[in-house]
């Protein structure tokens, strides 16, 4: 089947190419298999599949990386976070996920909730460029960010090492590191954000219309209730209407 002029415009290289937070343990995992897998991957799939097109996942080891890529033209779509930063630099299309923001204390570090947090001498890690970043930056009065390349590893290591008091992301991936980091505390949500399917700003209005009926078909299909049923990931849910 020939693509029409509307699809050319959504998958230029002739294949879905979609960008991934590789650090974003809600959207993304690593299957068995080596393979791109998790929430996002499913989405890509289910749409690439509709436009009767190759899908392509391009992975990013962290948010700095990630964000970096916005505005490059090497993907097509991506799901990311509605955030002050993104929308400076991409178009939301349709709300997909919420997940919930939270806090994860190093060892031996005492708050009594996410409340607690924003006073002097206290540094909050955070992705950079991610919507923890984008949030807190707009919010803390007296806490220090520290904004780091967003992988679980350097995020680790900061907190057993000191360099952080608390790291601030989504609660999903943030349980992922808290495994890494014995000690460390879970202390509380300080946002939830709503993950849109989104592409590089500029998209004509009919091809925009043409995704966000994509995006509707695959809410009503249930790919997001799907992947989360399978999972079993916590803080997080389909969007609603």
């Amino acid at each position: 089947m020939t693509p029409t002029t509307t699809e050319q415009e959504i998958v230029p290289a002739g294949k879905l190419r979609l960008g991934i937070n590789g650090s974003n343990a809600t959207l993304y995992a690593r299957a068995a298999d080596g393979s791109a897998s998790g929430i996002a991957v499913d989405l890509g799939t289910f749409i690439a599949g509709e436009l009767g097109v190759p899908f392509e996942a391009l992975v990013y080891p962290g948010a700095a990386a990630y964000t970096a890529s916005f505005g490059t033209g090497e993907w097509d779509i991506i799901v990311t976070g509605r955030n002050p930063l993104a929308a400076q630099r991409v178009d939301f299309i349709g709300d997909v996920i919420l997940i919930d923001y939270v806090y994860l204390a190093a060892p031996g570090r005492s708050f009594a909730g996410p409340d607690d947090v924003d006073r002097a001498g206290v540094k909050i890690g955070v992705p950079r460029n991610a919507s923890a970043d984008a949030f807190l930056s707009e919010r803390l009065k007296a806490a220090e960010l520290v904004r780091l390349p967003g992988d679980m590893a350097t995020a680790a290591d900061m907190l057993r090492e000191g360099g952080i008091d608390l790291y601030a992301s989504g609660g999903d991936s943030l349980q992922h590191i808290a495994n890494r980091v014995p000690g460390s505390k879970i202390i509380g949500t300080f946002e939830t954000v709503a993950f849109a399917i989104s592409t590089a700003k500029g998209m004509s209005p009919t091809a925009r219309a043409r995704l966000t009926q994509l995006v509707n078909d695959a809410r009503s299909a249930g790919i997001v209730e799907k992947a989360l049923a399978q999972s079993g990931r916590q803080g997080v849910r389909a969007a609603s209407d």
